[in-house]
């Protein structure tokens, strides 16, 4: 076997990964996760709770490696990033202040 082609390929970028790694230097940057771009930001998350699913809606806190730290309702919940099934923005209503509204006049003043 350690004649075939594959074999020579793979032991030549093993090679490559273990020069590049020893300067220093990794060949591809992979992003372990996104959570910096939620800080600060109002979410809506799906939880696992069990068997079942967890709608958590709040703001964004804090992140670490593993964890998101929420505050909800007055509350601060820290949620292992293992059982998050989705995260969005929480989308701001038309007419209210930031919304896709904000500045323009309404017609009673106009």
């Amino acid at each position: 076997m350690s004649g075939h082609p594959h074999w020579s390929q793979a032991r030549q970028q093993q090679q490559r990964h273990q020069t590049l790694a020893k300067q220093g230097r990794q060949e591809h940057k992979v992003r372990d996760d996104f959570g910096d771009e939620w800080v600060d930001k109002e979410v809506e998350s799906e939880v696992v709770k069990g068997a079942n699913v967890t709608v958590l809606r709040g703001k964004v806190a804090g992140v670490s490696r593993y964890w998101l730290k929420i505050a909800v309702d007055g509350q601060t919940i820290y949620v292992n990033k293992a059982f998050i099934l989705s995260i969005r923005p929480v989308e701001i209503k038309d007419g209210a202040p930031g919304g896709p509204n904000a500045g323009e006049q309404s017609s009673k003043s106009k």
